[in-house]
């Protein structure tokens, strides 16, 4: 392996560097902690979407979006729900 001599002290380039670096660094803030996942019913999700329970139904039948289920219950993530109508393909001359 090839060292490399550098004409000046290695530890006082890294102090120039941070002394440099350090009060740009502490501009960047903390993003927030994530929150809590908020799940919809199925008729709070037809509801939003302004379609009927069965179109929902077809939706989750197709993988157009994303259910979770809970035993019996479906719910959906309200961050898959905006997700989902990212995807789907509107204005292109087909059917959802």
């Amino acid at each position: 392996m090839t060292q490399i001599n550098f004409p000046f002290p290695v530890n006082e380039l890294a102090a120039a560097l941070i002394e440099q670096l350090l009060p740009h660094l502490n501009e960047f803030k903390p993003q927030a902690p994530p929150t809590a996942a908020k799940y919809l019913t199925r008729k709070e999700t037809a509801e939003q979407l302004n379609v009927s329970l069965p179109t929902l139904n077809s939706y989750t039948k197709r993988n157009l979006i994303t259910g979770v289920r809970f035993g019996v219950r479906v719910m959906y993530k309200t961050t898959d729900i905006e997700a989902s109508l990212k995807n789907m393909n509107y204005g292109r001359g087909g059917h959802v």
